[in-house]
């Protein structure tokens, strides 16, 4: 017998399936999926994946090397998802060892994380030996309370046993030893979420345009066609995303839950195990290695059969998988840039036809080419135009911050927003605070020289942080959000010397210490990525808030979506235009979209919702689009902004990354490759289909001390365009990367 296997390698000189032998000992084990131990060249040992087996084979019997030993008790991928690793190496250019550890808590490899036990001790059925013990004059104190303790408990974890009398390991080995107690191992599954709420909740019944989705959704499992549920804020996605998954459980499937904020999961799975109990398992990066080790098994041992969790929960071994739900879909938290890159949504769908189930994509606000794709019948469209509490969409009301200035105003909130908070206050409502950008100030700036304080390692401005950002360091620092530099607030400008040094813009942090000067006896939290590095700080912030221990909620993008909090009545967007600024062709999109999702967090309830927008571009189509919630009308003047320019869904960018700590290697790279290509492509008759083919520096140049220079390619969609595609590849592939580092993005996320 013999194995076809992919060695644990991520590089692409060994990027390739190497035949082993199979030793008789171990035939009934090795299946296709299973972790195996192998020789490879001068090393003693490394992991691989076993992709298959077969009978015979073609190697010199002389040269053949065989497995050593099986890493696990059963295969760690199933045959759905060594189907899809193999889909993706080939759609996403990657080495297929990188994409395998996609499908693998990180921990697993090397044997870095195991099961965890823990030693009970209850009495044995001896009566004779516990007589005789008691009745010895030789019995020490430790040994009566410790068999007291298990007398009236019964069975109880030797550590508590161990803790109550002030030690005792050795006193419960004796009592073992005379045949009084037993001792037995016990597996302890580490639960993320073991804190929230089990108490099973009744189903609701569902409103009519609920009903007929559920109806439609059911129906596109059966036939295997994809789902956009285009539904506004408010009309009850959730509840149907949750009767497709109880449909899908009693017709012996499973599914998937997709999230795109980490923020959402403890709100998320609360509601989830209310309904389905233990059968919910957790996926997500701010578990403890673990916790995502045991969660993962007990997905794989279908002991779980619904998967919640953020982008990697897409690869969670699920049997008989029948469904996975993308909410939020217009997301691009989906997208996972680096190495590899690939497209979870894309991912879902190719998973989906080899399982033979349904996509369902959820959003208020769907990506331009979601909708594209589906008006093209690409997904059957299924509308939720009403709240389901029967309450219309808050009222957006717009504050022009250009006439503000102009009357005077030069505080971050305008009149209006100031009167609308002042008066929820009052109400005893909540309100929430919504500004994309974390820290005090965007830039420290020298009124002298000009510039601009800047990251030692990135070509980017430093963001000044008032209150510090982890308790190490401290507060009054400038920070950078690329690679975590910090650095001291300057008293002189590092560049000329002057005192004239100034910080300006606005974050999260300003907003709260600018709203807690006009109202400083209201309660508030700050929520984003400075106020979430500890455990637990999601929950712990959105249940305080959740309890009105604040009235009060200031936060970034992680509270403009999916969130539920019945007595917030007013949302107050602080500055819309950011998104807007980015050199991105998707950032009108995206400001629509977070306009319409933060907006949505309003009126959810009994609370009347209101909503204030402050922006100085009023009249810009994405921002008087999103004002009527008008998705409609926005995504008709997008597509067309789209087709003009050949950007997707018209056009498929592909960028080249050449990266390294100096300059000229990177530069280097990047010539021979955009020379070499544009040659490539006129030879092989295929310039035709490319659109622009250019060299430049990245718009953020250099990022954690390595320079970056890029090599962009717009192709036109069309018969073609997989074969000048293919090109890229092959020229890819042959590029020698001695001095710089290479990567490859089809439609990258950002152009950043």
């Amino acid at each position: 017998m013999y194995a076809k296997i992919i060695t644990d390698i991520a590089h692409q000189d060994v990027d390739r399936i190497y035949t082993y032998g199979v030793p008789q000992e171990l035939e009934e084990t090795i299946k296709p999926g299973m972790r195996v131990i192998v020789p490879f060249g001068g090393r003693k040992a490394i992991e691989g994946y076993v992709l298959d087996t077969a009978s015979t084979s073609s190697v010199d019997p002389a040269k053949l090397k065989y497995i050593l030993s099986a890493c696990d008790e059963y295969p760690a991928l199933n045959p759905d998802q060594l189907e899809l690793a193999k889909w993706m190496a080939q759609e996403y250019h990657c080495m297929r060892a990188s994409i395998l550890r996609l499908f693998l808590p990180a921990e697993m490899r090397g044997g870095r994380i195991n099961k965890k036990y823990r030693t009970m001790a209850s009495l044995s059925e001896d009566e004779q030996a516990l007589q005789k013990v008691l009745s010895s004059g030789r019995t020490g104190e430790k040994q009566r309370r410790a068999i007291s303790m298990l007398m009236s408990h019964g069975r109880l974890d030797c550590a508590d046993i161990e803790k109550a009398l002030g030690g005792a390991g050795t006193t419960l080995k004796t009592l073992e030893k005379h045949g009084v107690i037993r001792l037995e191992k016990e597996e302890i599954r580490r639960n993320p979420y073991e804190s929230l709420s089990t108490a099973p909740v009744k189903w609701h019944a569902l409103k009519p345009m609920q009903e007929l989705a559920l109806k439609h959704i059911i129906r596109n499992m059966s036939e295997g066609r994809d789902v956009l549920l285009h539904g506004i804020t408010g009309s009850g996605k959730t509840e149907v995303y949750m009767r497709a998954i109880q449909h899908v459980l009693e017709h012996g499937g499973s599914a998937i839950m997709l999230i795109p904020e980490i923020s959402l999961t403890p709100q998320t799975v609360e509601r989830f195990r209310q309904r389905f109990g233990e059968r919910v398992a957790v996926l997500h990066s701010a578990l403890s290695a673990g916790e995502r080790y045991d969660e993962w098994r007990r997905i794989r041992l279908s002991e779980a059969r619904v998967v919640v969790g953020a982008r990697s929960a897409v690869f969670a071994p699920c049997e008989n998988l029948k469904l996975i739900i993308i909410d939020e879909a217009h997301e691009n938290s989906y997208n996972a840039e680096g190495h590899p890159a690939y497209r979870g949504i894309e991912v879902a769908k190719k998973r989906m036809r080899l399982c033979g189930g349904a996509l369902v994509l959820g959003s208020a606000t769907p990506s331009v080419e979601q909708y594209y794709e589906a008006k093209n019948g690409g997904y059957d469209i299924i509308e939720l135009t009403e709240r389901i509490n029967g309450r219309p969409l808050p009222q957006i009301e717009v504050a022009d911050m250009t006439a503000e200035l102009a009357a005077g105003n030069k505080s971050i909130f305008s009149r209006l927003l100031f009167d609308a908070l002042k008066q929820t206050i009052d109400e005893g409502n909540q309100a929430i605070l919504f500004l994309n950008r974390r820290g005090h100030s965007t830039i420290v700036n020298c009124r002298s020289c000009g510039k601009t304080v800047q990251c030692a390692n990135c070509e980017v401005s430093m963001t000044y942080h008032l209150s510090g950002v982890n308790s190490r360091t401290g507060s009054n620092r400038l920070r950078c959000h690329y690679c975590g530099y910090e650095m001291p607030y300057p008293e002189v400008c590092p560049y000329c010397g002057s005192k004239f040094i100034k910080h300006m813009g606005a974050g999260t942090e300003k907003v709260e210490e600018q709203f807690n000067k006009l109202f400083p006896n209201v309660s508030t939290l700050r929520m984003d990525n400075d106020t979430t590095r500890t455990r637990n700080a999601h929950l712990e912030i959105l249940s305080a808030f959740s309890r009105r221990e604040a009235q009060v909620l200031i936060g970034t993008q992680m509270i403009a979506k999916g969130l539920d909090f019945p007595a917030v009545a007013l949302v107050g967007i602080v500055s819309a235009d950011t998104m807007l600024q980015l050199p991105d062709y998707r950032s009108r999109e995206r400001t629509f979209s977070l306009i319409t999702q933060v907006a949505g967090r309003a009126g959810r309830a009994d609370a009347a919702g209101r909503v204030i927008l402050q922006t100085y571009t009023p009249r810009h189509y994405a921002i008087a689009n999103a004002v009527n919630y008008d998705y409609e009308n926005f995504y008709k003047t997008e597509i067309i902004q789209r087709k003009q320019g050949l950007y997707p869904p018209f056009a498929r960018l592909i960028r080249l990354l050449f990266i390294s700590e100096d300059y000229d290697s990177a530069k280097r790279g990047c010539m021979f490759s955009y020379q070499e290509l544009t040659k490539s492509l006129r030879e092989a008759g295929l310039w035709k289909n490319v659109v622009f083919l250019t060299m430049m520096s990245a718009p953020i140049g250099r990022i954690k001390g390595q320079y970056r220079q890029q090599v962009l390619i717009k192709l036109r969609t069309g018969p073609e365009c997989d074969k000048a595609e293919q090109a890229v590849f092959e020229h890819y592939d042959k590029i020698e990367t001695d001095n710089f580092y290479k990567d490859i993005e089809v439609n990258p996320s950002n152009l950043f």
